[in-house]
């Protein structure tokens, strides 16, 4: 074992993508059980590129850190089947055929690691995705949810929510006593107090320590109306819609009504729904807190009839 491995990690936090991860790795990072990396989401495993850069490269990230405390890692992008390629050219995902799966390639390299898991609303979550990427600015907003998913399949806005064909891959590669599965609504939003002693004593830590804020959000979402500005204003100049001009236009986002269609809500549906049994087998979980956009649906259309 060389040195850099002394600081190997011993638990990942896997996804799923805008499901809480953020701030369940902040209240894991406060345990003073616990030395993590600042960097969050390094995607080792999850990129056939970054895998390529060996190994060394990955354990750099944890080198710093305290070798008597507990280690890990949290990366989105491990919540998924194959290994994808993150920058090819193509605009389609294509994947490192040469590599096994996401899970069997972890636990090759670390046997006894433990997983854990966040489920949210598959289409609350996706919405949420498209608003972060819609965020970014690369991406004309006009385009509306549905395109953007369909013709930008490498953003995983869709891809990420299909949980069930990744719960099948894992929990095949994983026993259960080492991959534990949260479900955001119930656990995290209604729940979160418990659910920090549970992933505290998953992990081996003092399930009594107190985080501070747990209640606080981790990542502030932009209205529509900033989005927008964001994406033309950014061909002028960058960084104004971080500037107080964005913040103002958050207080009157008079273009709400154009963020999400309920078009926008069926097609999600239509596209997650088909798995909600086999989600809740696997899971043990009847998942009465997701409306897979039921609620959000109905008063798109009273809002908007016809």
């Amino acid at each position: 074992m060389s040195n850099l491995e002394k600081n190997a990690p011993e638990f990942i936090i896997i996804g799923a993508q805008k499901t809480g991860t953020t701030w369940l790795w902040s209240m894991i990072d406060q345990h003073p059980g616990t030395s993590l990396p600042e960097e969050k989401e390094i995607h080792y495993f999850g990129s056939s590129e970054l895998y390529a850069k060996g190994d060394d490269w990955y354990y750099n990230y944890f080198k710093d850190l305290d070798p008597d405390k507990l280690i890990g890692e949290a990366s989105t992008s491990y919540f998924y089947d194959s290994v994808p390629y993150f920058y090819n050219k193509s605009n389609q995902i294509e994947f490192d055929e040469s590599l096994p799966t996401i899970p069997e390639l972890i636990s090759q390299k670390f046997p006894n690691m433990k997983f854990i898991v966040v489920l949210r609303d598959p289409v609350r979550r996706a919405i949420s995705a498209y608003s972060h990427w819609m965020k970014q600015g690369a991406l004309s907003p006009l385009l509306g949810l549905k395109r953007v998913a369909i013709e930008h399949p490498k953003l995983r806005i869709l891809e990420y929510g299909y949980y069930a064909k990744y719960l099948n891959v894992w929990m095949k590669a994983i026993p259960s006593n080492r991959l534990r599965i949260i479900i955001f609504e119930d656990q995290i939003k209604k729940n979160w107090d418990q659910t920090l002693i549970e992933t505290y004593e998953y992990l081996g830590l003092d399930p009594t320590f107190k985080p501070e804020l747990p209640g606080k959000p981790v990542h502030r979402s932009w209205g529509w109306t900033r989005i927008v500005f964001n994406y033309y204003a950014s061909k002028i100049s960058k960084g104004l819609g971080e500037s107080r001009i964005g913040m103002l236009l958050d207080r009157y986002d008079f273009l709400s009504k154009n963020a999400i269609k309920a078009g926008d809500v069926e097609f999600l549906r239509s596209v997650y729904l088909p798995e909600k049994e086999e989600i809740a087998k696997l899971t043990g979980n009847q998942l009465t807190c997701w409306d897979y956009g039921e609620r959000m649906l109905q008063q798109l259309q009273s809002k908007h009839p016809g």
